[in-house]
């Protein structure tokens, strides 16, 4: 069995069962292989390596490779852009070293939660789709790095804490205009004059939410109140909040209320 889900920046890839390629390489990617259950032998510029379970090794984009994994093996596999791994241009990025260590069951937990969370949102929402990159890189950078998690600066003064918090109400009131309409993490941390990974993490600390479980509270609570007070269809209302279609606005009224939207009319 094969899963793999792509977004901009990266692709997530899942492999049980037996499985090889041939040799081939990526000129702009970065690619983490990852057994979490058995183990693959794997040839990296005309070196073998046997990789056991959360063994993992790093291919540099231009590296050549290829890979067998054994019948009811499990693979894990990040594919990063290099702009996501520190580099903009051929050059500038880190040099990881190659060999690294997962631990397995934690690695399985997270791939399920980012796989379900980009399969089961709308797939043009680019705010969600940004902040699951930012999680996966700040994840895998993590351990590449042994920090265990991607550290903050903190303001060092009373001057600098209330210029970030004047950046962070900036984003707050361009929220609140703009939720009904297509969002980005990007165009977010740009308010707030920071980089995407520092600003998913600051804006937690400061609200105690995501940027996209912020958005999301607030169309969910649009859409009940259009559902009470209009009689507007659910695939209008949908759209009007920035859904590409009905469908991932169900998943979302149904996991954040618990029922579906044609329940709560005029309650």
């Amino acid at each position: 069995m094969i899963v793999q889900i792509a977004t901009p920046m990266l692709e997530l890839w899942r492999i049980d069962g037996e499985f090889s390629n041939h040799p081939h390489a990526h000129d702009a990617e970065y690619q983490i292989t990852v057994p979490v259950r058995g183990d693959c032998q794997f040839t990296l510029e005309n070196k073998q390596y046997l990789l056991h379970d959360g063994a993992a090794l790093v291919q540099h984009p231009g590296e050549r490779h290829f890979f067998e994994a054994r019948t009811l093996s499990g693979l894990i596999i990040f594919k990063i852009r290099r702009e996501g791994m520190g580099g903009s241009h051929p050059g500038s990025e880190a040099e990881w070293a190659v060999k690294q260590q997962f631990d397995p069951m934690q690695l399985m937990q997270y791939f399920r939660i980012w796989t379900d969370t980009l399969m089961r949102s709308d797939p043009y929402d680019r705010l969600i789709q940004e902040q699951t990159e930012s999680q996966v890189i700040e994840y895998v950078t993590s351990v590449m790095t042994g920090t265990g998690s991607l550290s903050l600066s903190h303001p060092s003064s009373l001057a600098a804490a209330t210029h970030k918090d004047v950046h962070l109400r900036q984003v707050l009131d361009y929220i609140h205009s703009h939720y009904r309409e297509e969002l980005s993490v990007d165009m977010l941390a740009g308010i707030a004059a920071q980089s995407r990974y520092h600003f998913i993490r600051y804006f937690k600390s400061a609200t105690g939410e995501t940027p996209y479980q912020y958005v999301l509270k607030l169309r969910m609570k649009e859409a009940m109140h259009r559902l009470r007070t209009s009689h507007a269809s659910v695939i209008d209302i949908a759209l009007s909040l920035g859904y590409s279609s009905a469908s991932p606005f169900y998943r979302a009224f149904a996991k954040t209320y618990g029922v579906h939207p044609e329940q709560c009319r005029g309650k």
